[in-house]
C-alpha cells in the first residue's frame, strides 16, 4: 500500500510540472467593485448583488497558480490513476477525441479538491483567485482593462468551452481568468464576508451552504467576467460551465 502511494504521488507531480503553473507574486490590492452604479444607493439592485462591496485592501502571500484552467487530458490523468468517476458526459469514461485541451468541466468543489490534491496542489483561496486575475490592473473591471473585449475572452456563447489559451494572458502570465469556464475556489460563501475585516491571507468562511466560484464562463454576460463578480453554487454542482484550477 505503501509503495501504491508513493507512485501516486510521483504520478500526480509529474501532472503539475512547474512550466504549468506562474509564481503570483504577493502583495497588497484593493479586492471587490470600486466602481459604484447609478442605483447602488437604492434598492433598485438586489442586495445579493451587493456582495462584491466594500472594495477593501487585502495582503495575499506570494503563491504559484496553474496558468490554464484544467483540462481533460490533465483530468484523465487523475482519473486513470486514482480510478476517480469522470464526468458524467465522457461517453465511455472518456473525453471526446478532439477536447484534449477543452477545460475540464460537470466537476464538483469535491471532484476539483481532489485533482489537485493528487496533484500535490490545492484550489486557490478567492483572495488570491482576485488577485491573480487582476495581474497588475489595479482597480480595473478585467484582466485586461475596464472595457470587456470578445478578442479578450471567450463569453457570451452557446457552443460551451474553448482550448485553453487561445486568447492573450494577463499580466502575470495567467490565461482564461475571464470567461471559458467559472472556476471553483477553496472559500464557503457569505455575502458579507467583504465586512469582517479579514484583510492578511483571508481564507473565507469557516462553513457555509455554497462554494464561491469566479471568473464567468462562456454562458456568462461581460458583467459576470468581471475579475470582481463573485458566484456561488452548492459543491455538489457540477454543470457545463464550471472547471478550476490549482494553486500552490
Amino acid at each position: 500500500m505503501r509503495l501504491l502511494a508513493l507512485s501516486l504521488v510521483c504520478i500526480g507531480a509529474f501532472a503539475s510540472s512547474p512550466d504549468e503553473m506562474v509564481t503570483v507574486p504577493g502583495g497588497e490590492f484593493t479586492m471587490g467593485r470600486t466602481k459604484l452604479t447609478s442605483d447602488d444607493k437604492t434598492n433598485m439592485r438586489p442586495h445579493v448583488l451587493l456582495d462584491d462591496r466594500p472594495a477593501h485592501k487585502v495582503t495575499v502571500s506570494s503563491f504559484h497558480l496553474d496558468k490554464h484552467e484544467v483540462t481533460n487530458r490533465q483530468y484523465a490523468a487523475f482519473v486513470q490513476s486514482t480510478h476517480h468517476a469522470p464526468p458524467y458526459h465522457w461517453a465511455g469514461g472518456s473525453y471526446a477525441q478532439d477536447a484534449a485541451e477543452i477545460p475540464v468541466y460537470n466537476v464538483s468543489w469535491a471532484d476539483a479538491n481532489a485533482y489537485c490534491t493528487w496533484a500535490g496542489k490545492r484550489l486557490p483561496t478567492e483572495a488570491e483567485w482576485e488577485h491573480a486575475a487582476r495581474g497588475n490592473k489595479e482597480l480595473m473591471d478585467y484582466p485586461w482593462g475596464d472595457q470587456a473585449d470578445v478578442k479578450k475572452a471567450r463569453y457570451n456563447v452557446a457552443s460551451g468551452p474553448g482550448p485553453v489559451g487561445k486568447f492573450p494572458p494577463n499580466d502575470f502570465g495567467l490565461f482564461d481568468m475571464a470567461g471559458n469556464v467559472a472556476e471553483w475556489t477553496a472559500d464557503w460563501f457569505d455575502g458579507e464576508y467583504y465586512k469582517r475585516n479579514e484583510n492578511t491571507d483571508p481564507k473565507g468562511p469557516a462553513a457555509g451552504d455554497y462554494k464561491v466560484i469566479r471568473g464567468g464562463a462562456w454562458s456568462d454576460s461581460p458583467r459576470r467576467i468581471t475579475v470582481f463578480f463573485r458566484n456561488w453554487v452548492r459543491p455538489t454542482q457540477r454543470t457545463p460551465n464550471i472547471g478550476f484550477r490549482c494553486a500552490q
